[in-house]
């Protein structure tokens, strides 16, 4: 449900009272944050004998208090970053600005706790990642009443963007070949983008005709038979992304995702994802052939 205008235009008052935060400053943030788990992770229950004593446990809270602040300030600091984010999709989206908002502040959030300030990047460029793939989730899952997986609800978003770019351009209906063109898919992945864009009508809606009225859902014929082979697909999949997403190095699931365009990703060549996370082509092959090599493994033991 949408929030009033009013209250909208409050949030982003109140955006920007907040500073914009330096390199620097993001470095002592995260260190704080780390710090601050740290402690509480020495705050949970101890056998007798190594019980905290009265002010080791007053400066484990003090300094777990400090992290939970340098994760707010973190986290508020960098709302302007969902708020450009958002407003970028927010045109191709059903979903309302507070909506997409709301959605790519869960992204956010999961940033700031994966952030690793040793690594020496700036944050805004780490989490503009994950703030879009929350975005493409959210989109996913609430636009529709049938969700759609990530990549095809994507792929589905630039064929609508470019499908009204064209027909006001050409004066008439796009044609196959030209969003194809326009968007930069294949002709099969906008046909599938294409396919899946379809209204949803409930069972439950009366209809009649001249032998009388009658529910949707009476006229639908029926099969027997389920999908056993689509539905043990799709869970086979599923439990290969989980799988993958647990056993496999951050780095290394970021390259599969690339190379073979999973989780809403277009198919990248080796020389793009090395360009991207800035190693060779030949340290790309290394970390897919790897990577594979151990998702192979992963699924074999859990089979």
């Amino acid at each position: 449900m949408s929030v009033p205008e009013d209250l909208l235009d409050l949030y982003f008052k109140e955006l920007g009272t907040v500073r914009l935060l330096t390199f620097a400053e993001e470095q002592a943030l995260a260190q704080r944050m780390e710090d601050g788990r740290a402690a509480e992770h020495d705050l949970r229950p101890r056998a007798r004998d190594s019980a905290l004593s009265a002010e080791e446990r007053a400066r484990l809270e003090q300094r777990a208090e400090a992290g939970r602040q340098a994760f707010d300030h973190f986290v508020s600091a960098n709302l302007r970053l969902v708020v450009s984010e958002a407003a970028k999709v927010s045109r191709r989206s059903s979903l309302g600005l507070d909506e997409l908002i709301q959605e790519g502040n869960l992204g956010l959030i999961r940033a700031v706790e994966k952030f690793d300030w040793r690594r020496g990047l700036k944050f805004s460029t780490y989490a503009t990642w994950w703030i879009r793939q929350a975005l493409q989730r959210g989109m996913a899952g609430k636009e529709r009443t049938i969700r759609l997986p990530m990549g095809v609800h994507a792929n589905l978003m630039k064929v609508r963007a470019a499908e009204a770019r064209l027909s006001a351009e050409l004066d008439r209906p796009p044609c196959l070949d030209e969003l194809a063109e326009a968007t930069r898919l294949t002709e099969d992945q906008v046909r599938a983008a294409l396919d899946a864009d379809f209204a949803v009508a409930s069972l439950d809606k009366p209809v009649s005709d001249e032998h009388g009225a009658a529910d949707l859902g009476a006229l639908v014929a029926r099969s027997s038979d389920a999908p056993a082979d689509e539905v043990i697909e799709r869970l086979f999949v599923q439990g290969v992304f989980e799988t993958a997403a647990t056993h496999l190095p951050k780095r290394s699931w970021y390259v599969l995702q690339r190379r073979y365009g999973l989780d809403g990703f277009e198919p990248a060549t080796l020389q793009e994802v090395g360009k991207d996370i800035g190693v060779s082509r030949e340290t790309v092959r290394k970390i897919e052939q790897q990577a594979l090599e151990q998702l192979r493994d992963a699924v074999q033991v859990a089979a």
